[in-house]
């Protein structure tokens, strides 16, 4: 039977074999009556050469391009959020041979008016390519890249902003965490040793803590669990957190403002301990950044101090990729960053040995630079 109802979709499929060649794709028709007279014009077509490339949906399109390649990417959780953005706001039953520049520049607009960065939306974008070239390579019908019906992925790329390079010196930590109070200021300095992301220490629970195994694991980005180990400063500060009846989270604030109930939370009563919400800790951060004397800093540039200092302390990229919890290194490779004072200590090092490979005797800055290459630098 070429006619066939998939529980996935509210729409009839067909799929048939014209002189070795399949055709198949939704019908668009939740009729069956409907369905076979779309088929009825496929064969028809087919058979007087007038489709040499069957067509095919978008919404099939990603479909097919999920189950047979991208389902298998590393970060398959992201990449399958991304396709449904895609199709939901370009339309899933648009015929992909009928989508041009325009539909992307639609696409873009309104991806940006949902607040997403220029990164995320490239992303997206250069996902959508993935899945043209897919289809193409597949025998759908499709404009040749070149043509000037074809897609322009290229011209698409939204310019994004240079790294960003940013982390705390041991000076302005020490500032910082003299500014802060007792609270934030232990979940600041976890945050610090263990280069985890806000929404996971706020979402730190104690039954995943393994305090026997010195490990913790928090729920992270792509809806996975991370585990890493704890050092022992950092078991120190989660043995410090007081535990509160019928909370589950590690982190939580006494309460000195209480507030009302509102749609979105109960309310807030004084001298009570809460868990942190996502963004209820800001404005005792912004003011303790402001007292420290601290600018242009966020939270999450303390996962890139974290980074940074243990890639200076080993030198090994795997090592801050494992703590990090990345599944692509490169990824890693924007977190360790290397400043100036690195490419210094690097030359000096460097120039400490004659063309026979013997270290030359230190002195004056060589030799400071020297002891600080020594500590891990």
């Amino acid at each position: 039977m070429s006619l066939r109802k998939d529980p996935r979709s509210p729409y009839w499929q067909y799929d048939f074999q014209f002189k070795k060649r399949r055709f198949h794709g939704s019908t668009g028709c939740t009729a069956k009556r409907d369905a076979q007279r779309y088929e009825d014009e496929v064969r028809r077509k087919a058979a007087l050469g007038e489709d040499e490339r069957p067509g095919i949906t978008l919404d099939d399109a990603a479909e097919r391009f999920w189950l047979d390649k991208a389902r298998r990417d590393k970060n398959a959780n992201d990449t399958q959020r991304m396709l449904g953005n895609v199709v939901g706001m370009i339309g899933p039953k648009r015929m992909v041979s009928s989508i041009r520049n325009r539909d992307f520049d639609a696409f873009i607009e309104k991806r940006l008016k949902t607040g997403v960065s220029n990164a995320t939306v490239n992303r997206e974008v250069q996902l959508a390519r993935r899945m043209w070239r897919f289809i193409l390579l597949r025998g759908y019908d499709l404009p040749v890249p070149g043509t000037d019906k074809a897609v322009d992925f290229a011209t698409l790329m939204l310019p994004e902003p240079k790294e960003r390079v940013r982390s705390l010196s041991v000076e302005d930590e020490a500032k910082l965490l003299a500014a802060l109070g007792d609270d934030l200021r232990a979940m600041v300095e976890f945050a610090i040793l263990s280069g985890q992301r806000r929404g996971a220490l706020t979402g730190l629970r104690w039954d995943r803590i393994d305090f026997a195994g010195a490990r913790a694991e928090v729920h992270t980005k792509g809806d996975q669990w991370h585990s890493f180990p704890l050092t022992d400063r950092m078991v120190e500060i989660l043995l410090m957190q007081p535990r509160v009846d019928g909370c589950p989270f590690v982190f939580t604030y006494k309460c000195t403002r209480p507030s009302p109930a509102r749609k979105d939370r109960a309310g807030r009563h004084k001298g009570v301990r809460y868990p942190y919400s996502e963004e209820g800790w800001y404005r005792e951060w912004k003011r303790a950044l402001n007292a420290a004397g601290i600018e242009d800093f966020r939270f999450h540039d303390l996962r890139h101090t974290s980074a940074t200092r243990v890639m200076r302390a080993t030198g090994n990229l795997k090592v801050v990729q494992r703590m990090l919890g990345h599944t692509d290194i490169s990824t890693t490779a924007r977190y360790a960053h290397v400043n100036e004072d690195d490419v210094r200590a690097g030359m000096s090092a460097a120039n400490l040995r004659n063309s026979n490979g013997v270290v030359l005797p230190e002195s004056g800055e060589n030799a400071s630079i020297s002891d600080d290459l020594k500590g891990g630098c």
